[in-house]
């Protein structure tokens, strides 16, 4: 490859932000297309309620053993909140029954979030690109290496785009790679088949968030901590931030025929009020803001062939999608590609400094 190598990093979650941020500060030129009209991948952390608290309706979480995201937030400056479980839990298990409080254990590793959310990361890395090297809303349709270069065709909100560069890497989840993009030629059937093979961690995972004036669980001994078996959140968690500003955020089941969640958003936010009532009172019967988020449905995430509902199983990478093809100049970095921890954050940040120090 020529001494500074142009090269094309698809998808602005966190391994292509990190890929594309290393790259950019050893002399590469390089350039991000992302198929949403934001940064953050599978983070997503809206501003929500009057307050414009910033929840995170993706990723959420990292633990102690995840020493990348705990150095990254550190030299990006974005500060980490241990997760709140002291306290009391409920626990629901029908929505005509008295929900039943226990004690929550103290044997689960502690986890952190960010107080500005996950995807604060992505806002601070794109920040030290060019303001030229991001182009948002560019869904990459074709990838086609013709010798000493890979051309790369991708759909914008102003029509097909087309742009020649020394390298690609495809920094998108490998099942929606292997399922919605062409190549030529075409990729090995090994490739092929554990693109479309890898799980896509928690994209059949759908979430909710809301916020209060004041986190009046707290205020009876209560952790935010809510276990349902009837609700359309399965687990709720305090999401309050070091300020006070109060916020709950749940895994919720997706909406569809034979779920708890109403597919009607009005409908919906109604069902999360009232079991949020009904595990904690009156007192929360007047959310100051509600937000959520079903992956499932989100195209830059999820192909159109799955992810189907049943259980879903942490991804187990084959070591081929670590391994750069076409010649050196076709890499996948996604989270899932990780050696350590993939699908999570931390596995993400591994797969772009990979993908970055092979190319640099």
């Amino acid at each position: 490859m020529p001494e500074s190598p142009s090269v094309l990093v698809v998808g602005a979650g966190l391994a292509g932000l990190v890929a594309a941020t290393e790259l950019h500060a050893a002399g590469v030129s390089v350039c991000v297309w992302e198929a949403h009209s934001r940064v953050g991948g599978r983070c997503r952390s809206p501003a929500v309620g009057p307050d414009e608290v910033r929840l995170d309706l993706g990723a959420a979480w990292h633990w102690e053993e995840h020493e990348r995201v705990r150095t990254l937030a550190d030299r990006l400056g974005i500060e980490r909140v241990r997760q709140h479980e002291p306290g009391v839990a409920v626990q629901e298990w029908a929505r005509d029954e008295p929900v039943e409080p226990f004690e929550w254990p103290e044997t689960p590793p502690p986890s952190w979030r960010l107080v500005e959310g996950t995807q604060a990361l992505h806002e601070r890395l794109a920040a030290r690109l060019p303001d030229a090297a991001l182009c948002l809303r560019h869904r990459l349709q074709a990838l086609r290496h013709t010798g000493p270069a890979v051309q790369a065709t991708a759909q914008t909100p102003d029509g097909p785009r087309a742009t020649s560069v020394d390298a690609v890497v495809l920094a998108v989840p490998p099942r929606l790679a292997g399922h919605t993009l062409q190549f030529e030629p075409a990729l090995p059937d090994a490739l092929s088949s554990a693109l479309r093979g890898t799980t896509t961690w928690m994209s059949p995972s759908a979430k909710a968030a809301v916020t209060y004036d004041r986190p009046f669980w707290r205020e009876q001994g209560l952790a935010g901590r809510v276990r349902s078996a009837a609700g359309p959140v399965h687990d709720w968690h305090d999401a309050t931030t070091p300020d006070g500003h109060a916020a709950l955020v749940g895994f919720m089941h997706p909406p569809g025929p034979d779920s708890p969640t109403p597919s009607d958003s009005g409908e919906q936010r109604a069902a999360l009020v009232r079991q949020l009532v009904h595990c904690f009172g009156e007192a929360a019967g007047a959310p100051t803001g509600v937000a959520t988020a079903d992956w499932r449905h989100d195209p830059a995430t999820t192909p159109p062939t799955g992810p189907k509902p049943g259980p879903h199983a942490p991804p187990d990478p084959a070591p081929i999608l670590q391994r750069p093809q076409w010649e050196g100049r076709l890499h996948v970095a996604a989270a899932e590609t990780a050696t350590e921890h993939p699908g999570y954050l931390d596995g993400a940040i591994e797969a772009g400094r990979r993908a970055a120090l092979t190319l640099a």
